[in-house]
């Protein structure tokens, strides 16, 4: 039986913004944090209120930036590990008259198994989120990249913006 499922974010509100590493654009960007008040639904019905929670997004995208979306390399040594096995499988079949499907995976598999194997042995390894972010200097703006505000730190030593109440992170 198939669930629809997922979470509604009513009340947007955006509360900080920092200098960050967008994985989808690959690139230095601004990220943007929005707390919302989350509800689950099911079936577009909700049900269960979560409460309040703070998304971040890439000003650009729109998108987390901390989430990729390329398929990370243990995966992709998983499906390396597969394609060997089903290829070997499929040369343990004996051949019966006719059986052109069969050639056709006999020379497919292995072909991308191969394929697979030269791109996880000839593309180099990217550096680690955390590498990336190393290199991004703090943000350091002195007005409100919302409403054009001075920032002031408050209380907790952080610099905010009197008027929204964003913080700079």
């Amino acid at each position: 039986m198939l669930v629809i499922h997922g979470a509604y974010h009513f009340w947007p509100k955006r509360v900080a913004f920092r200098n960050d590493y967008c994985l989808g654009c690959q690139a230095p960007r601004r990220s943007i944090a929005v707390r919302t008040f989350d509800v689950g639904h099911i079936y577009w019905i909700p049900i269960l209120p979560v409460g309040f929670w703070k998304h971040w997004k890439c000003s650009m995208c729109g998108r987390d930036p901390h989430v990729s979306g390329k398929t990370r390399r243990p995966f992709l040594w998983a499906g390396l590990v597969c394609l060997v096995a089903l290829s070997l499988l499929i040369w343990t079949v004996p051949p019966e008259s006719d059986m052109t499907f069969l050639w056709v995976l006999r020379l497919v598999v292995p072909a991308g198994a191969i394929a697979l194997l030269l791109r996880l042995l000839l593309v180099p390894k990217e550096p680690s989120l955390k590498q990336r972010l190393a290199g991004i200097p703090p943000a350091t703006d002195s007005a409100c990249p919302f409403c054009s505000t001075s920032l002031f730190p408050d209380h907790s030593g952080r610099w905010a913006c009197p008027a929204c109440g964003s913080v700079r992170l």
